[in-house]
């Protein structure tokens, strides 16, 4: 996913960040629980990621925890980074 071609959404109320690739066909994807706080949404046929929520977004990730979807948006690098954090499993 490119900061060009992906979708973010904060749910303040609920502390939860969402993160969708563009145009994505959600009946051909599933979810994966890779933590209590992340939930990874995978392409059925290749597994590639086409999305995550992370739930208790402020707790998980503190150093973004104060930004807006613009600026989100312009962090995109340090999601990724989290992302491919090697604690997470991969498909």
């Amino acid at each position: 996913m490119g900061a060009n071609n992906i979708h973010i959404n904060r749910d303040v109320d609920n502390d939860v960040l969402y993160v969708t690739k563009i145009g994505i066909d959600k009946s051909n994807t599933i979810n994966v629980s890779m933590s209590a706080d992340i939930l990874v949404r995978l392409n059925r046929e290749d597994h590639r990621v086409m999305g995550v929520t992370i739930e208790d977004f402020s707790k998980v990730m503190p150093h973004l925890a104060d930004y807006n979807n613009y600026q989100l948006m312009e962090k995109f690098d340090s999601i990724i980074d989290f992302l491919e954090a090697p604690n997470l499993v991969t498909a």
